[in-house]
């Protein structure tokens, strides 16, 4: 797609000053980029849908839950909550996830 402007308005819209880099972010970041790299074996920009360990096996039964979490948090849930919970799972192929 060509831009249909004038030389000097592309040129304007070029002219662009970047920000001085601050050393030690741009060592943070290098880092992170490092540590990415390393847990993935190698960079790649390749968009995958992300693997689904256990699909649809139980994860830990109600009782088990509502213990970790305690009874005031189980009280806030049974007061805002429209719905009620039947089974606690690993994600599955369908679900959404953000």
């Amino acid at each position: 797609m060509a831009l249909d402007a004038p030389d000097n308005v592309v040129d304007a819209l070029l002219d662009v000053e970047l920000p001085d880099v601050d050393p030690e972010h741009a060592a943070m970041d290098a880092a992170a980029d490092l540590q990415a790299q390393e847990s993935a074996g190698s960079f790649s920009t390749v968009k995958a849908a992300p693997a689904v360990v256990h699909s649809g096996e139980s994860l830990i039964t109600e009782e088990v839950a509502a213990a970790r979490i305690g009874a005031e948090i189980m009280a806030v849930l049974a007061a805002k909550f429209n719905g009620s919970l039947t089974e606690i799972r690993y994600p599955d192929e369908d679900d959404m996830l953000f």
